[in-house]
């Protein structure tokens, strides 16, 4: 399954530079379908597992919101900030111990300062804008606050996704929001897929 996975994939990013675009629109969710029935396949099912398979759900739609030809910006982007609460609510499940509120503290300054950085070109996306950069951030100290309690391999691969995951999506903020370059699609989708394999892959070790 997973060869399957990483061959969708592949194939996603490459059909995005040289087409065609019918396999363009189908790899995309696919690849995130794939996962999903990995995920249900071979992870044993607990509230750590039904709540990763709902944000890949809503990653699915957010991905075919985002892909139509049409502008659906906003819909995906919060088809995206479900996803994230699922994730959130997923990871902080996991905690057994303290908050570290440092790195509470350190993800709030990041959101903060990636918002203003991007707040020029903005527009009236600013509210939905920040509120997803509010709840990616939330779901970036979920993992780590799992990793730092925990130090499972399920907590590590948690966190590496999230921060993958935040990777694309700076990415693809700049390359919307700041001026489109060449790479974006690459760097996009490479860590996004990588990032939902790591949550599946947390799943299957926990």
């Amino acid at each position: 399954m997973w060869l399957c996975i990483i061959f969708l994939a592949v194939l996603h990013i490459t059909a995005a530079y040289r087409g065609p675009r019918w396999l363009y629109y189908v790899s995309k969710p696919l690849t995130v379908m794939l996962m999903v029935i990995q995920c249900v396949w071979s992870g044993a099912p607990s509230f750590y597992y039904w709540a990763i398979v709902v944000g890949l759900c809503f990653s699915i739609i957010g991905d075919i919101y985002l892909m139509l030809p049409a502008d659906r910006f906003l819909a995906g982007l919060m088809s995206f900030f479900l996803a994230h609460i699922a994730f959130t609510v997923a990871f902080a499940s996991q905690w057994q111990g303290t908050i570290s509120w440092w790195l509470l503290a350190l993800c709030l300054a990041i959101g903060i300062v990636v918002f203003l950085l991007l707040l020029p070109s903005l527009a009236p996306l600013q509210t939905p804008v920040a509120f997803y950069i509010l709840i990616i951030m939330a779901m970036t100290f979920a993992a780590g606050q799992y990793w730092l309690l925990s130090h499972s391999q399920a907590a590590l691969f948690t966190i590496v996704g999230a921060i993958l995951f935040v990777l694309s999506d700076l990415t693809l903020a700049v390359n919307r929001f700041k001026g489109e370059f060449g790479a974006a699609t690459a760097i996009i989708m490479s860590t996004y897929f990588i990032a939902q394999g790591l949550f599946v892959g947390s799943v299957l070790v926990l």
